[in-house]
């Protein structure tokens, strides 16, 4: 039994990606911010449609917001602060959480305990720079590898 539960370990952490992503497309941008920022956020896969946590997405607002005032980035407790400034509510552990989902898609940094939009670029600038070349279309190459030699091996057996 316990051989058994060795494999099964080792064949799950074998199979875990080392990077993933997920893309979806909404209809073309409204006039409403925040919705759009919503949006954005299930886009690149950070929430999932009809989440209703959506804090994640106040978060990124603010860090947005803070970006020109606070080059080097803000604190979690100023996040805290500017959050309940506009009367969002968010669990300090759930705030920080977020925070790293945020860095771990690639929107946002740490520096010295300080967190911020990605060398204060713009949204646009991030995907472009970014993710786009270093994690889409490396995973997509890596896909097609797989697509690849798949092919290859579905021959062989045909």
């Amino acid at each position: 039994m316990e051989e058994d539960n060795g494999r099964i370990r080792k064949r799950l952490y074998k199979d875990m990606p080392l990077a993933s992503i997920s893309i979806g497309e909404f209809e073309k941008p409204g006039q409403d911010y925040f919705t759009n920022l919503r949006r954005f956020c299930i886009s690149i896969g950070v929430i999932s449609p009809g989440e209703s946590r959506v804090g994640i997405v106040h978060i990124l607002d603010v860090l947005l917001k803070e970006r020109k005032a606070h080059p080097e980035g803000i604190d979690s407790y100023s996040i805290v602060k500017e959050l309940y400034k506009t009367d969002v509510k968010i669990v300090y552990a759930n705030i920080l959480r977020d925070l790293r989902k945020l860095m771990s898609v690639g929107l946002v940094e740490k520096l010295d305990g300080k967190y911020r939009v990605k060398q204060n670029m713009t949204l646009s600038e991030i995907l472009e720079t970014f993710i786009k070349p270093y994690i889409v279309e490396r995973i997509l190459k890596r896909v097609l590898e797989y697509a690849s030699k798949i092919d290859e091996q579905s021959e062989k057996n045909n």
